[in-house]
């Protein structure tokens, strides 16, 4: 297969270059919106018919396109629809959080081909472990026969504080500025990062139930607490990138500590983390679980799948801990609801698979604390992709940001 991703020294001539361009925006736009006519593309990438066909000619000639058949007509000769060849080309998913490193691959048509792969590669102000990430990643493709330079990008969804204007993850690596530069370097294909929750939220706009929404805010309730903002179709960054950190508001009076320095963070009541912990202290202090006999006595074996499955089997005091996580999240989503009045708030990550027992009291804590007529505006939902959402977003967003030209 002709590789059409990197500018070849042939390829210096600035027309060269804008032919690369447009043909890189064909493949987005066939990826994103599924298999399309010359005209539908012609008005998403704003170039003549004439053009885009002798475009579309060459991506078939490069093994990456497809002539479909026929489409419907709206009068006249029916078009000629163009989609992605399977395995034309691959798109890499992966997600480091505090306790663990999924990685995905996609292929050409968002199908995952492998996935999701989990790795006990930890979160941590270390840059060498994106090396870690890069060897477990060279195995996953080694086990799939997937040839590297058939991958067009790679996209990493990571914790912290993420300035995306100067490419700093201030929390992990603040002294490491373009981090996406020596991601790059790293992993031999181009890379770019953002927050683990944007990249779920861009999922959910581009796969999920976000499609076509105009205005939604999407709450990642995973071992941290996160919040994607979506507004007139875009995803909301703010100034630097910031925004989002709705979990590190001091909501909870006399609260815990949070890692961020601050006391009785709403992460500190609502995470994955927060239950595991609530469920230990719990169990120490005299209540009785079936958790503390899923995990053989042993509390620090505990995690949120334990507690999930011991509320599933009816367990009072796991019942109990999701019904204050509720309250809490209600109470948040409250404050959200009067601030964006949105269409649609999207909840996802770990503990939305709790989301027969958070519900009733979200909806209860929304209804004591926002305005009536303004929560009867939105619609809440909990996520339908699934596990691999961030694998998924990530890989997305990355092929989003490959510059139309270079």
């Amino acid at each position: 297969m002709k590789n059409l991703f990197k500018n070849n020294g042939n390829q210096s001539h600035a027309i060269e270059y804008k032919k690369l361009a447009h043909k890189k925006h064909i493949l987005r736009s066939i990826y994103f919106n599924g298999p399309l006519s010359n005209s539908e593309l012609s008005k998403q990438i704003k170039l003549s018919t004439p053009k885009i066909n002798s475009l579309l000619v060459e991506l078939i000639d490069d093994g990456l396109v497809q002539e479909l058949g026929r489409g419907d007509s709206s009068g006249g000769r029916r078009p000629n629809i163009y989609g992605l060849v399977k395995d034309g080309f691959y798109v890499v998913g992966i997600t480091i959080n505090i306790n663990r490193t999924i990685i995905s691959i996609f292929n050409s048509n968002n199908e995952e081909v492998s996935g999701p792969n989990y790795f006990p590669i930890k979160m941590q102000p270390d840059i060498k472990i994106f090396d870690q990430v890069y060897e477990k990643l060279g195995e996953v493709l080694r086990e799939n026969n997937i040839l590297q330079n058939k991958v067009l990008v790679a996209g990493i969804g990571i914790p912290g504080l993420i300035n995306l204007k100067e490419g700093i993850n201030k929390t992990y690596f603040p002294d490491i500025p373009n981090l996406n530069d020596e991601l790059k370097k790293i992993f031999g294909i181009p890379v770019f990062f953002d927050h683990n929750t944007k990249v779920r939220t861009f999922a959910e706009q581009q796969f999920g139930l976000a499609k076509n929404r105009k205005n939604v805010l999407m709450l990642q309730v995973d071992w941290g607490l996160g919040l994607g903002i979506i507004i007139n179709k875009k995803l909301y960054v703010g100034k630097s990138g910031y925004s989002g950190e709705f979990g590190h508001l001091p909501i909870v009076e006399n609260g815990v500590l949070c890692s961020c320095g601050k006391q009785g963070c709403l992460e500190t009541v609502v995470s994955a983390t927060a239950i595991v912990r609530m469920a230990k202290e719990g169990i120490e202090n005299g209540n009785s679980s079936l958790i503390k006999e899923l995990v053989n006595n042993d509390l620090e074996k505990i995690e949120i799948s334990t507690v999930i499955q011991a509320a599933n089997s009816g367990d009072q005091f796991a019942i109990s801990l999701f019904s204050d996580v509720g309250h809490w999240l209600g109470r948040g989503i409250s404050y959200l609801l009067q601030i964006f009045n949105p269409e649609l708030i999207i909840i996802g990550g770990h503990v939305a698979e709790a989301n027969q027992f958070i519900l009733a009291p979200i909806q209860q804590a929304i209804h004591t604390y926002s305005n009536r007529d303004i929560n009867h505006d939105t619609e809440i939902k909990f996520s339908e992709l699934g596990s691999k959402t961030g694998t998924m977003g990530a890989a997305a967003y990355a092929l989003e940001k490959i510059s139309f030209i270079k």
